[in-house]
């Protein structure tokens, strides 16, 4: 019994420290990427299910890319996304607020329409959700 213990020990050991290296945000995100790159690297991780990993990539994105707003725009949409997957729907909540705001300020025909409208929709699911 005292071997199975130990094995199990060992077992549960390897498969944390997997989790926990899988899962760790990057300490350095390159500067010479594009936010096209940028935002690749955090669907990756979002698609491996590392949301750490995906957030900061994404929030890389709008740190970096700030004065470019479609570009912003499609981060900022990530970054609610991921919140939603996540079922964080306060985060989620403000981060499409934003979005929503930045398009009630612009000028018609400024930014692509496509986070206009897909921010409605989850602000939608979310105050389904609140119900």
């Amino acid at each position: 019994m005292k071997r199975t213990s130990l094995k199990s020990i060992f077992i549960i050991a390897l498969c944390s420290a997997f989790f926990v290296a899988c899962s760790t945000v990057p300490k350095e995100i390159p500067e010479d990427l594009t936010a096209q790159e940028l935002i690749q690297k955090g669907q990756t991780e979002f698609e491996n299910g590392h949301y750490k990993a995906s957030l900061a990539y994404y929030t890389a994105v709008t740190e970096r890319y700030a004065d470019a707003p479609a570009v912003y725009l499609e981060a900022s949409y990530e970054i609610g996304h991921l919140y939603m997957k996540q079922k964080k729907y306060e985060k989620a909540k403000i981060v499409f607020q934003e979005i929503l705001d930045l398009y009630a300020l612009a000028q018609p025909g400024t930014l692509p329409g496509a986070y206009n409208k897909l921010s409605q929709i989850e602000m939608e699911k979310i105050n389904e959700k609140s119900k």
